[in-house]
């Protein structure tokens, strides 16, 4: 690919990327009539009501605009640049006006409340509030932001569009990698419909524990969104019930864990389910790492050498940080340096593929230690013996060749180096390099985690880093660096 190549996007694909836009925010308009509904309800403030009125007026207005005006014969096939454009550009704008009602309401000025609109949209949780916020309407959309996100934008297209915008470029342009069927269309309606039986299940329990409808819905939605944003003040409180947080770990896990799994148990096929190379890792990498941090905690007498809560805490955060959800039930930042830093390591890992959990990918990780162990392999054993490289996922036997483990390693080497890049500039302005590493890989990862340093004064640069950040970890780095590999190609030529 050269900066000619990638200039070369013609009039019909803008106009298609447009006008597909415009539908994305007319969606967004129609969720914000929830805030709405809540804000009469629970009697908030007249001033978060009429912020959400405004927003909606505007976005419905702008959405309709661009629907109408670019809605033409020019509706066209979109090549593979044109769908990365696509999907860059529906994320950067859907945050802004995901902002609005943040702006509107005076809560935040513009730079924090699109800071804000992106962390919940990218399911990340690093938030810009320095307490949760009052107003039950605003309470509700950082959930729905959260959940919306977590589904991911393009699904909703996915389901709408017709096939002519090349449905499956969309769907991998994403950061989607796997189908539950060979349709595209029909795979995301599958997917809607996982994610929405998951939503009432979360519901449910939160209900069956004890919690209120409100806080229950917005538990759900950041929980199984993998989002993390808190809806209560009190919500540390709502952990120390056993019953909450054992809700609260099923639904992370939910979250965490590919949809094609789910899809699978409710079809019944759960026969080779232990078989699975995602799930198999998944528990490796969960009891591996409770076990060292409970050790750690314990050594440290963190919690008075008791045995049952340092477990209770080691679990509910590897969980939490593993499908980079970033609930909290204890500080973390007060805990020894390797009970914290493996916490820094697992918000690299990630979730599943095809989940809304973010980072590496627990497939992706465990690919690459299968290629260690077979390239160890191939150096003792005899020349004669092939070393056969498959993995069980997905319900069936894959072969590994040469290029998927060049795929893995090239996209495991470019989110390092952009982990890289970003603490470099972030360490520029903080001086602090455990907080620059730190809220860098919280904010890749999506999982939002890290020393108490967001806040409305941290420096302009360092707010527009961590948004990249947030966008890149979300939508799978490709889309994000698409303005980067143009900028240097044009300089190249």
């Amino acid at each position: 690919m050269n900066s000619m190549d990638i200039q070369k996007i013609n009039m019909d694909e803008i106009t298609t990327i447009i006008h597909y836009t415009g539908f994305v925010i007319v969606c967004i308009a129609l969720f914000m009539i929830i805030p709405i509904i809540i804000s009469i309800i629970y009697c908030d403030s007249i001033n978060y009501l009429y912020s959400f009125i405004c927003s909606t007026i505007i976005s419905l207005v702008i959405g309709i605009t661009l629907y109408f005006s670019f809605n033409s014969k020019k509706l066209t096939h979109l090549s593979l640049k044109g769908s990365l454009i696509f999907v860059l550009s529906i994320w950067i704008v859907s945050a802004l006006f995901c902002a609005l009602p943040m702006i509107f309401s005076g809560d935040l000025s513009f730079i924090d409340a699109y800071f804000e609109g992106m962390s919940g949209i990218t399911s990340t949780g690093f938030t810009m509030y320095a307490n949760v916020p009052i107003a039950y309407s605003i309470r509700i959309w950082r959930s729905l932001l959260q959940w919306f996100g977590g589904l991911g934008i393009i699904f909703l297209l996915l389901v709408l569009l017709p096939s002519t915008v090349s449905l499956k470029r969309l769907y991998f342009a994403e950061g989607k990698t796997e189908q539950m069927t060979p349709n595209i269309k029909h795979t995301s309606v599958i997917f809607i419909k996982l994610y929405g039986i998951l939503t009432v299940i979360a519901i449910s329990l939160y209900v069956i524990v004890g919690l209120d409808l409100f806080t229950a819905i917005c538990y759900s939605f950041s929980g199984l969104g993998t989002g993390g944003f808190s809806s209560d003040p009190n919500y540390l409180n709502y952990f120390s019930n056993p019953f909450v947080e054992l809700v609260t770990i099923i639904v992370m896990i939910m979250g965490g864990t590919n949809f094609i799994l789910h899809y699978h148990l409710m079809k019944g096929k759960i026969r080779s389910i232990h078989k699975d190379i995602e799930i198999r890792h998944m528990f490796y990498f969960i009891v591996t790492a409770t076990i060292i941090i409970t050790i750690s905690l314990l050594q440290n007498n963190i919690y008075d050498h008791n045995i049952l809560v340092t477990l209770n805490h080691a679990l509910f955060q590897v969980i939490s940080v593993l499908t980079s959800t970033g609930f909290q039930t204890t500080d973390i930042n007060a805990w020894p340096a390797l009970s914290y830093h493996i916490l820094f390591l697992l918000m690299f890992i990630g979730g599943s593929v095809c989940s809304t959990a973010s980072g590496i990918k627990i497939y992706n990780i465990a690919i690459m230690i299968k290629s260690a162990w077979w390239e160890i392999q191939s150096i003792f054993l005899p020349k004669n013996m092939i070393v056969k490289r498959k993995v069980f996922h997905d319900n069936k036997v894959i072969y590994i060749t040469n290029d998927s483990i060049k795929q893995v390693l090239t996209f495991i080497l470019v989110y390092l180096l952009l982990f890289v890049v970003s603490t470099a500039i972030v360490l520029l302005f903080c001086n602090d390099f455990k907080i620059a590493y730190s809220i860098v890989a919280g904010s890749i990862g999506n999982t939002g985690l890290g020393p108490s340093y967001i806040n409305p004064s941290i420096p302009f640069v360092v707010k527009i880093v961590l948004i990249f950040d947030f966008l890149a970890g979300r939508i799978g780095i490709w889309p994000a660096l698409l303005p980067l590999v143009y900028f240097i190609n044009k300089i190249n030529h």
